[in-house]
């Protein structure tokens, strides 16, 4: 028996509500107001996405323009993800007794005031002090914009559209690396952050705009919902995560996502530096480095598709398998535009594709009074690969020449998502 099943069987009734289920869940076709409200939470995560490419596509020109070594601004690519777990524990559950759309809308006004600071920034010291302000505003916000998609969308639709808002991530990405050059032609490396900084402000004052107030739900008589939505009253679902019946699956799951987040973000935020050392100049580099985050837009909707056909660990197997001969062939072959793009869009789809998956893939793990603790938790933890990533990076950047050290390095991770994959296969079917 799956799982998933077999845990929601073991639930019993009479179970308390939640905040969790302050609004009913969508069971019905979506609204239109819902469905403008998606698209504006869709477009939150990709303003998420460029402003987090941005420090990466600055550092090139910024450490050019001060005469200081790219790895000197390692702890500035870093230092936003310290923020973001660091407010997604201590500042983001708030938004459960506020409400979201509160919480949305003060991290969301914070981020767009201290993404513009950051485009003031004359030191590394000041890019490190704004980037982690900005990483306290994204981490308050993004898990009530992922709680609220969860909530909002009809359960057999759930996976397809938290699979469109979460590759608007990678998406920003994408668009930042082409955007970058008529920006920075127009003002400089500055031009990067204002932008970002705007567009975060515009959306914001929509969302806030168009999502309705918290509505009290009463508490449901139905057994099958209390069994499948409704937490016992002497366990919070945090403490269910990590100490229940859910605790081999959770750590399995986060021991996956932090791995693959370690891989993504040290490859992500490297690339722009990294392709020049094999012969690509700095403008083509941020333009072929956005390849690698299209390949995880269509990484993320292949593998929702494939997850929703029941072929979940295939997927993430395949993946893994020829994001690694990529890894291999990118670290040996000499450049070639065409042959280079195609083996970055094959990585893209096995890493930043399973980045967007994994968190829809662990969803389906838990019933529906746990998603919003599942995903704080992981964005929390997950900021351990995010921090050590760039890190590492960065060291491979210092301590290296040529591209096939940090290529070949990348093959590490990504042996171990696979192993990570092997063992939850394992379980499920102990089972």
């Amino acid at each position: 028996m799956p799982l998933r099943k077999r845990i929601r069987e073991h639930h019993k009734p009479g179970m308390r509500m939640t905040n969790f289920q302050k609004q009913p869940a969508q069971t019905g076709p979506l609204s239109v107001r819902s469905i403008i409200i998606l698209c504006f939470c869709a477009a939150f995560m990709l303003v998420e996405g460029l402003d987090l490419a941005a420090m990466p596509l600055t550092i090139p020109r910024v450490s050019a323009q001060w005469g200081l070594p790219a790895a000197d601004f390692s702890i500035s690519l870093s230092i936003v993800v310290i923020g973001i777990g660091i407010a997604a524990i201590a500042i983001a559950p708030f938004g459960e007794k506020i409400g979201r759309r509160r919480m949305i809308f003060w991290s969301g006004l914070f981020t767009a005031v201290v993404t513009v600071a950051t485009a003031y920034s004359t030191s590394v010291t000041a890019f490190t002090v704004w980037r982690f302000l900005t990483g306290l505003g994204l981490g308050a916000c993004l898990p009530n914009i992922t709680a609220s998609v969860a909530q909002m969308a009809p359960d057999h639709m759930r996976a397809r559209i938290l699979a469109v808002v979460n590759t608007a991530i990678p998406a920003g990405s994408v668009l930042a690396g082409f955007i970058a050059v008529p920006l920075i032609k127009i003002g400089n490396w500055p031009a990067l952050f204002l932008f970002a900084g705007i567009l975060t402000l515009l959306v914001t004052v929509a969302l806030r705009s168009l999502m309705p107030a918290p509505v009290p739900v009463p508490a449901s008589t139905d057994h099958e919902t209390a069994r499948t939505e409704l937490p016992p009253p002497s366990q919070s679902p945090l403490t269910e995560l990590i100490k229940g019946r859910y605790r081999s699956i959770t750590l399995l799951l986060l021991g996956l996502a932090t791995t693959n987040t370690f891989l993504m973000y040290m490859v992500v935020n490297w690339l722009p530096t990294l392709l020049p050392r094999g012969g690509v100049s700095v403008d083509s580099a941020a333009q072929l480095s956005s390849i690698f985050q299209f390949g995880g837009i269509m990484g993320g909707f292949l593998f929702a598709y494939l997850m929703d056909k029941g072929h979940a660990i295939i997927t993430f197997m395949a993946g893994y398998i020829a994001a690694a001969l990529a890894f291999i062939l990118l670290g040996f072959v000499p450049y070639n535009g065409v042959i280079w793009t195609i083996l970055l869009l094959i990585a893209g789809i096995g890493i930043s594709g399973a980045h967007v998956a994994i968190t829809i893939f662990g969803i389906g793990f838990y019933p529906n009074y746990m998603i919003s603790s599942f995903i704080g938790l992981s964005i929390a933890i997950t900021r351990i690969g995010a921090i050590s990533g760039p890190m590492a990076g960065g060291w491979l950047i210092g301590n290296s020449h040529g591209m096939s050290p940090f290529m070949l390095a990348a093959l590490a991770p990504t042996s171990l998502c696979l192993g990570w994959i092997i063992l939850i296969c394992k379980i499920n079917k102990k089972s």
